[in-house]
């Protein structure tokens, strides 16, 4: 699969929650448009690892897998993260 492109602000309070969330050592799992679909994604790895037709439906898929100590971020279409779970 390709990478999937996101887009950053690191003024952005979601971006400095990411980053902390990655120096503290929580796994995550982003929410992101792909191909016109929504993909759930680590960004390390930069993979789709499901895809799903709408964001509704990998959210919910997201949140039933997320173990504790997992950070969910949720993208809007434009690819900025909009909301974030922790787990």
């Amino acid at each position: 699969m390709q990478k999937i492109s996101y887009k950053t602000d690191q003024n952005n309070p979601a971006i400095r929650s990411y980053k902390e969330a990655v120096e503290n050592g929580k796994k995550n799992q982003h929410i992101l448009p792909y191909e016109g679909k929504w993909a759930i994604t680590n960004l390390v790895s930069g993979k789709a690892s499901h895809v799903f037709n709408d964001p509704k439906e990998a959210t919910k898929y997201a949140q039933a897998n997320a173990a504790a100590g997992t950070t969910v971020f949720i993208h809007g279409n434009d690819g900025r993260i909009k909301e974030i779970k922790d787990y």
